[in-house]
């Protein structure tokens, strides 16, 4: 079972020190921090290894999450010798499903993955919904968080747990007709989004109460839920930035400012949305994944610094000297870079470069 996390990273305390210094500065718009994660097979070993149907989730929660956990421990122990700027933390992993699902209706298994199927034949159907917070997938991921937090609750690792924006949960349980309803309605739209809102806000409140409720004593095991909310902005990569700033960016807003604030996701074949996105109040990060032949964020730190509004970026990289050749481009920003790396002993030597590179810079 797993450790404490000081057995995981000796240098936690600075790792977390790097973190808070990153997100206060950019609330602030204050630039200059650049980070490096390392990315090792043995990062997916979990995902590989965890067969979600072999779980009945109504009457096996203490047994999936002891597997869970141990697959968590398996892949920190494999970690702890490399000094990047990765957080140990520990999430449910049930597939996508489950993020809409705690609205209503059912999750579909696979073994690595899992999908809810859209049940809001009309926009107007969600009326009809049952409350929120009643829902058979909503109190099963409570039960199945608070279970992994009661065996997590001495040993001061993060809990995190990421959420659909509004407009990926209005995408989850409508479907592709969404992208009508912007045109043929638009006032229902702007009704079905703050209704995804508020269903959002009410499943993070009540998740993060549990994670304060076992965590809370420990220093760092509400780090992902006190004044923070994750959410993916997917579906917005389909649509134009005049759209997004007209119908999600309210919705969006509406859940960051209860929280406090953002830590976003996107495409990078949706470049345009991280000026919109950035230019919320108070979204402090946004990870901006490449998608296959689109523009690589790597090659366009400039444009990034100027768009990103002080918000630090989660980009990737398939090579070290990319990160050397754009240094100083870099320190013009906030960014956290990602690179993949063949085996631990690669991970370990780039980490300490990376760390030499920063202390010349």
């Amino acid at each position: 079972m797993l450790n404490k996390l000081s057995d995981y990273r000796s240098d936690y305390k600075e790792i977390f020190k790097k973190d808070k210094k990153m997100y206060d500065d950019a609330l602030h718009k204050k630039v200059g921090n650049i980070t490096f994660m390392a990315l090792i097979p043995e990062d997916l070993e979990l995902y590989n290894e965890l067969d979600l149907t072999a779980y009945n989730y109504e009457n096996d929660i203490e047994a999936y999450t002891d597997k869970l956990l141990s697959l968590y421990e398996n892949v920190l122990e494999k970690r702890k010798n490399v000094f990047d700027q990765r957080i140990p933390i520990i999430s449910p992993v049930l597939g996508i499903g489950d993020y809409s699902a705690f609205v209503t209706g059912d999750i579909i298994f696979k073994p690595d993955t899992s999908w809810s199927t859209p049940c809001l034949e009309n926009i107007t159907d969600y009326k009809n919904f049952p409350p929120i917070g009643t829902s058979k997938w909503y109190k099963l991921f409570l039960k199945i968080s608070e279970s992994l937090m009661i065996k997590m609750k001495d040993k001061g690792i993060p809990y995190m747990r990421g959420f659909f924006s509004p407009l990926d949960l209005a995408h989850a349980l409508r479907g592709g007709k969404i992208y009508y309803d912007f045109y043929d309605h638009p006032e229902e739209l702007h009704e079905l989004l703050d209704y995804c809102a508020d269903a959002t806000i009410s499943f993070a409140k009540d998740i993060y109460a549990l994670a304060e409720k076992h965590l809370g004593n420990t220093e760092y095991g509400c780090w992902y839920t006190k004044n923070k909310i994750n959410m993916s902005e997917d579906i917005a990569c389909m649509i134009s930035g005049d759209l997004y700033n007209e119908f999600c960016a309210p919705h969006t807003q509406k859940v960051i400012d209860y929280f406090g604030v953002g830590y976003m996701h996107c495409h990078s074949r949706a470049m345009y949305l991280v000026k919109e996105i950035c230019k919320l109040n108070n979204v402090v990060h946004l990870w901006l994944a490449t998608d296959p032949n689109q523009p690589r964020p790597i090659e366009h730190i400039k444009e990034l610094v100027e768009s990103a509004n002080g918000a630090s970026l989660a980009i990737d990289c398939e090579k070290f000297s990319e990160i050397e050749d754009n240094i100083e481009l870099l320190k013009k920003g906030n960014f956290n870079i990602a690179m993949p790396v063949k085996n631990i002993e690669e991970a370990i030597y780039y980490s300490n470069k990376f760390n030499e590179l920063i202390k010349k810079h």
